[in-house]
């Protein structure tokens, strides 16, 4: 969250703290979230954004603010990850 040297999202500062305290790169990670904010974020950090809809946005207003993969409920994301490492 915001704080004192990090800025509130779509800043991309904390996923860079939290990158850098995980010690991966935007290459090894993703960055799953419920909302347009999130989905903004993650493209500003580098990171591809899983978009999810149990959470406080719907599909449609993810997908109009560029969400590219979206998770329906918790048990898609295996299956969107192991379709990507056989990408």
């Amino acid at each position: 969250g915001e704080r004192e040297g990090i800025r509130r999202k779509p800043c991309p500062d904390s996923v860079f703290e939290v990158l850098k305290t995980l010690k991966k790169t935007a290459a090894e990670s993703v960055y799953i979230g419920d909302s347009d904010v999130d989905v903004q974020t993650a493209k500003n950090a580098g990171l591809t954004c899983i978009s999810v809809l149990w959470g406080f946005r719907d599909r449609e207003e993810l997908e109009n603010n560029g969400a590219d993969i979206v998770a329906a409920v918790p048990g898609d994301l295996f299956t969107i990850y192991e379709e990507k490492q056989h990408d």
